[in-house]
């Protein structure tokens, strides 16, 4: 039923056919990931593409559909009395009567006629969801075809039947709405609202390190998001688990361990961490060692530092840190970090990669100095998405999905009333959602990207994906279990990583990998 989606990707390689590194002038030599990280190669090729149709544009909702729910049939699936539908699934079931209705020209341009949903089966609140969905990805389609005052006359729409206050899918709307507003002001030229002016001025890496204890309650109760990740968002407890697991898996009894940790953030792993090698009577560990590695907000960081040694000192564990500041990740090199012949090392990296997409001579640079200090281990936690892509509908539809996966999980897990879920969506996540849809250019900074680019890319440093352990993986399922949120929260391999999701959409992956 739905066409599947190619790309121009260069697919994983046996060792021997990766491009090797030039061993003896390395600094010098052109980016080894110069063909991986080009927005071309993030875009889908879809062959009938140019059979243009209103809903053309929007034609990856098909594929994501079908690679996160494989659906049975032809027909739409309405729920039954006892059932309620999800905000992922109310996105589906939107975007399919959206493909259903794309021959209806006049009704998805009018604004005054909106596409007919079925009430069969449905509930007052999901027909009225579905109806608001079916508005925005209408809207979307027209800006992408550059229609701006129809658009715009739908983004209105939109804006009086949304809120920031109401359902998720409302929630959801209402920012996606705000977006494609700012980008039609960017596209004509019109006096903008401020939108684009503020995520230049908003420092989102900062607004992350200044997680109070407040916020620090929304990461215990929500398995999938602690607040913002990278992109934007930071790292579920799901990801921290599996991550802390397989590092020590490969620093097992190790005396003295030093972890070079790219973007600390709150710490939290690293409590886990500890808590860990404490409850192992066997381990006589002599040292532990991590060294934070920041661009900004030093005061943060070193909060964040002192919180861990009052920590460590409590569990009894020898424990020590060191601060590396770096105006420019172009600055950073391996004799800052005080490496000792003794340590095991490894490297973490929490969603801090993919924010230098935007920067490929800095994420070179980074890559190189990783490569010298060849860790035993290197563990990325990256957000699973493509929002990478020039085409605007493209992260549009993928952006809709993730966040509308994000916006679910905090109503599942959270009270809608809970100041956590307010600042989340206010504050971090409408910050994303605008950089996606109504940015452009080097305005654009959150560039998230699925980790089959970043298999291609590691490749061309010559390191090996390690496969993640099966227990590692039960374990966090157990740890799911004790979450409120039924089966809408999973863990599977992918590969030889693990894939986070919510409502079958990807949202995180864990991976380690060694250099050879």
């Amino acid at each position: 039923m739905f066409p599947s989606k190619k790309y121009n990707l260069p697919d994983d390689k046996p060792s021997s056919e990766i491009p090797k590194l030039n061993k003896t002038n390395k600094d010098q030599q052109k980016p080894p990931y110069k063909n991986v990280f080009k927005d071309a190669d993030f875009q889908p090729v879809d062959q009938d593409y140019k059979k243009y149709t209103p809903f053309a544009s929007l034609r990856i909702v098909k594929d994501f559909a079908s690679r996160s729910r494989k659906l049975n049939g032809e027909k739409t699936y309405i729920p039954s009395e006892s059932q309620k539908l999800s905000t992922i699934e109310r996105i589906r079931m939107a975007g399919q009567y959206f493909i259903d209705s794309s021959s209806k020209v006049d009704e998805i341009s009018n604004p005054s006629h909106p596409l007919p949903v079925s009430s069969s089966g449905l509930s007052d609140d999901e027909a009225k969801d579905i109806d608001l969905l079916l508005t925005l990805l209408a809207s979307a389609d027209k800006t992408g075809q550059r229609q701006f005052d129809q658009a715009n006359e739908l983004v209105e729409l939109c804006s009086k039947t949304s809120s920031n206050e109401g359902t998720p899918v409302e929630r959801l709307v209402y920012y996606f709405s705000d977006a494609i507003r700012e980008k039609i002001n960017r596209e004509t030229g019109r006096e903008a609202s401020g939108g684009l002016e503020r995520m230049r001025v908003f420092d989102f890496q900062k607004a992350l390190m200044s997680v109070d204890a407040s916020i620090l309650a929304f990461h215990q109760k929500v398995p999938l998001s602690q607040i913002a990740f990278h992109s934007k968002v930071r790292l579920s407890q799901v990801c921290q688990l599996s991550a802390i697991n397989t590092l020590l898996e490969h620093v097992r009894r190790a005396r003295h361990i030093h972890v070079v940790d790219l973007e600390i953030r709150s710490g939290m792993q690293y409590t886990l961490m500890m808590q860990v090698i404490a409850s192992r009577n066997y381990w006589q560990l002599k040292h532990l060692k991590i060294t934070a590695i920041g661009t900004r907000s030093e005061s943060k960081i070193k909060d964040t530092c002192n919180h861990l040694a009052e920590f460590a000192q409590s569990m009894n564990i020898p424990f020590s840190y060191k601060i590396v500041m770096v105006a420019d990740m172009l600055d950073f090199n391996i004799d800052l970090l005080e490496l000792d012949r003794h340590e095991k090392v490894a490297v973490y990296s929490s969603v801090s990669l993919s924010n230098l997409i935007v920067k490929p001579n800095h994420l070179e640079h980074l890559m190189r100095e990783i490569r010298k200090i060849n860790p035993c281990i290197t563990i990325v936690n990256e957000v699973e998405a493509n929002h990478a892509s020039l085409l605007f509908v493209n992260r549009f539809i993928d952006a809709l999905f993730f966040y509308g996966a994000l916006f679910d999980s905090m109503s599942v897990c959270l009270v809608d009333d809970d100041l956590n879920r307010k600042v989340a969506e206010s504050v971090y996540y409408a910050y994303s959602i605008h950089n996606i849809v109504a940015a452009e250019g080097d305005d654009r900074m959150i560039r998230h990207t699925g980790i089959d680019v970043w298999r291609a890319f590691f490749c061309r440093f010559g390191m090996v994906e390690n496969e993640l352990s099966g227990e590692s993986l039960n374990e966090a399922k157990l740890l799911i279990k004790n979450f409120n949120c039924g089966n809408c929260c999973t863990i599977r391999p992918s590969g030889r990583c693990f894939l986070v999701a919510w409502d079958g959409v990807p949202i995180f992956s864990v991976s380690a990998w060694k250099f050879i």
